[in-house]
């Protein structure tokens, strides 16, 4: 098991930052490798046509490591929003319906809602109420049937980090032909994924949580069933003939193969390439089961200390180490004790009901230790 990583990063020493799932904090070699890119940008003379090129091509390796896909599988884009975008202008109709679950993050929600209306298709959403996650997760797959042309789901869900049994849903999908898209913005670097595994047939990933990437920059795969796909731009570097500068107006009519026609316009950002890279090569560094191990440790502290006291957590089974919510009692407001949180410099989320713990190898029992004695203290 890796060791607490603080010392690679340049969080503020007085404040105890358990959000990740909001943002990742910058790692110390993300920013000078940032400040160097700046720099460069001062004498693009040196700039030559490999470098636009290159570093994405790293991007998407590194990529390809953590979720066990091909590197041509993997595009880069700006955002998750992008990648839905490309998913669902390349969708078969194969049902009359499409699947979701309550309260998925927007911008998969309106991405299969646009869909849906345009091609005239029901969207059912697979609502929770008072339900076990276990019963959940058994309602969505019992959804599935001959007449379900997609399912889009995160991988766990955002406002409290129930898992999803995307193993059982891909099987379940597969088996009647329907499209499993999956949202791994909130786990995808600290959960382990497998896309080939779990028969999803794209995942779309922000970079700017779990994969301690920037803003702006995000990382879709995108499966065989994509390999013919129009992408929702025409940009010159997804031809197949765009490394050859002087022959660009050759017009070669013919995209890069597999998911290299989906990456964005302006693919290389040279400012936010290598943040990107820096911090997918750490992850690969650390290693997804050391993550893992790490963030189960410091969460099992927090649920030993605290559910004698009556605060509730997800089924183990369905628990996620790194991002969880405090279940507290409906007697207690949740904005007053987020104020409280607040003033200690404590800092998590508040989703929906929900009170969200988000951890990563960055955090220590010191961390654990003033939010178990604030939520005490508050009880």
């Amino acid at each position: 098991m890796i060791k607490c990583q603080k010392h690679l990063f340049s969080l503020d020493t007085s404040e105890y930052y358990l959000n990740c799932a909001y943002k990742s904090p910058l790692l110390k070699n993300g920013e000078l490798l940032a400040i160097q890119a700046l720099k460069k940008e001062r004498n693009p003379s040196y700039l030559k046509p490999f470098d636009y090129f290159n570093i994405s091509e790293e991007i998407r390796t590194e990529f390809s490591k953590i979720i066990n896909s091909n590197k041509d599988e993997v595009a880069i884009i700006p955002s998750s929003s992008y990648g839905f975008a490309n998913v669902f202008n390349n969708l078969k109709i194969n049902g009359n319906k499409a699947i979701t679950v309550e309260n998925e993050f927007p911008s998969g929600y309106f991405s299969i809602k646009k869909w849906c209306s345009e091609k005239n298709i029901q969207l059912e959403t697979i609502k929770r109420n008072n339900l076990s996650a276990q019963d959940w997760n058994k309602k969505i797959i019992n959804s599935i049937d001959s007449d379900t042309s997609v399912v889009i789901i995160s991988s766990v869900h955002w406002m409290n980090g129930t898992k999803f049994d995307l193993k059982k849903i891909g099987e379940k999908c597969k088996n009647n032909n329907t499209f499993f898209i999956v949202d791994g913005t909130q786990s995808v670097g600290a959960l382990s994924i497998d896309v080939k595994d779990f028969k999803i047939d794209a995942l779309i990933c922000a970079g700017y949580k779990w994969l301690f990437g920037p803003y702006s920059m995000a990382l879709g795969y995108y499966s065989s069933k994509f390999n013919d796909g129009i992408p929702i731009e025409e940009s010159w570097m997804n031809r197949t003939n765009a490394q050859d500068f002087s022959n660009l107006t050759e017009y070669d009519s013919k995209y890069k193969p597999m998911a290299g026609r989906y990456n964005v316009g302006e693919t290389t950002n040279f400012i936010l390439s290598p943040i990107m890279l820096n911090g997918l090569k750490q992850i690969n560094s650390w290693g997804i089961n050391n993550i893992e191990s790490y963030c189960k440790k410091l969460s099992k502290i927090v649920i030993s200390e605290l559910s004698p006291l009556g605060i509730a957590f997800e089924n183990e089974n369905y628990f996620t180490y790194h991002l969880f919510s405090l279940g507290l009692p409906k007697h207690l407001n949740l904005l007053t004790f987020k104020k409280i949180l607040e003033k200690k410099k404590i800092r998590v989320s508040i989703r929906g009901a929900n009170l969200r713990v988000s951890i990563n190898v960055f955090n220590d029992e010191r961390d654990i230790d003033k939010l178990v004695e604030t939520v005490k203290e508050f009880i």
